[in-house]
């Protein structure tokens, strides 16, 4: 078998998710199907480029060789397809990026509806620093993005810049319904510091972790982070088991089996932007996009966040949404 470019990033979807499994679902083909793939990549290379670990798979010598010198290709390949585009005339796609969350269904109807004259690809990960990347490439134009803090949260590489929707977003509890806290709509994060935390959806790390434990550690404890690549169901299977407790952003729905309850103080907080290559994007649909995503997320709050008694009590969990 011959090697192509499909081939690399598969190696790469594998390394970044830690799952095969979590990497055939983000490519849209079945467990077995991708398996078999990797079977034949391995053969072709000659030696096996993943062995399990601890939290999942991780990259042999000779994977670690070979993603290394897979992303260096893929991303001067897209590069080359991003920078031809710019000598064509004909009506280019919008290369649309998003975080996972629960409003970008209704947020891509919403562009489709202010922006009829343009056809949509999209992306959707759950990490930033993926996202970033491909914007990085040209493989995007782009993409709204979730991050936290300015020293933690992946850089805007050369050529992209950055516009704020949403900031500061500050953070909300997932806590099992058991959980000793559970009645309180007071909780400080020094309050935490015996309990488990269930790490991020599976990804490549965008400093959300690094800015908890920060956050944590200037409090005089080290939290404890456990069960890594896993997705966001299962993140809420493990809370409703009553495993673990995370954090959570405003807009998120009721999980069975938890409780949802704000972080006081605002210790941490998260910011929404939408991160872009100008060159390939005007200011005037830069804000349409803009527009179309805070009037979504006004909506969502409404029908998730403002339904919660204890919204109306703690005007410090609000986020402020700043319009273009």
């Amino acid at each position: 078998m011959e090697l192509e470019l499909r081939h690399l990033r598969i190696v790469c979807r594998v390394s970044d998710t830690g799952s095969v499994s979590k990497a055939a679902a983000a490519l849209g083909v079945s467990q077995p199907s991708l398996t078999a793939q990797l079977h034949r990549i391995e053969e072709a290379i000659g030696g096996p480029l993943f062995e399990r670990g601890p939290y999942g798979v991780m990259a042999t010598p000779l994977g670690r060789h070979v993603l290394g010198r897979a992303r260096a290709m893929l991303a001067d390949m897209d590069d080359l397809l991003g920078s031809s585009r710019r000598y064509t005339d004909a009506p280019r796609t919008l290369r649309l990026g998003s975080l996972r969350t629960v409003m970008f269904g209704a947020w891509l109807a919403r562009l489709e509806d202010v922006l009829p004259e343009r056809e949509f690809s999209t992306q959707v990960d759950v990490s930033c620093a993926t996202l970033t990347d491909l914007l990085a490439a040209d493989v995007l134009d782009v993409a709204m993005i979730g991050r936290c803090d300015d020293d933690h949260a992946p850089p805007c590489p050369p050529g992209v810049r950055e516009q704020t929707m949403v900031h500061p977003e500050p953070v909300a509890l997932a806590l099992p319904l058991n959980h000793p806290l559970a009645s309180r709509t007071d909780i400080t994060l020094a309050d935490l510091a015996g309990d488990v935390w269930i790490c991020p959806p599976a990804g490549k790390e965008d400093g959300d972790l690094a800015s908890l434990r920060d956050a944590c550690e200037r409090l005089g404890f080290t939290p404890q982070f456990r069960y890594y690549n896993l997705d966001g169901t299962e993140i809420e299977q493990l809370i409703a088991a009553g495993r673990g407790i995370s954090l959570c952003a405003p807009t998120v729905r009721d999980i069975p089996g938890s409780v949802i309850r704000p972080l006081v103080g605002q210790p941490i907080s998260w910011r929404r932007v939408l991160r872009y290559r100008p060159e390939n994007i005007t200011q005037a649909e830069l804000d349409l996009i803009h527009r179309a995503f805070i009037d979504t997320y006004r909506t969502t709050i409404a029908e998730n966040a403002e339904l919660r008694p204890w919204w109306s009590e703690h005007p410090d969990s609000h986020p402020t949404i700043i319009a273009p």
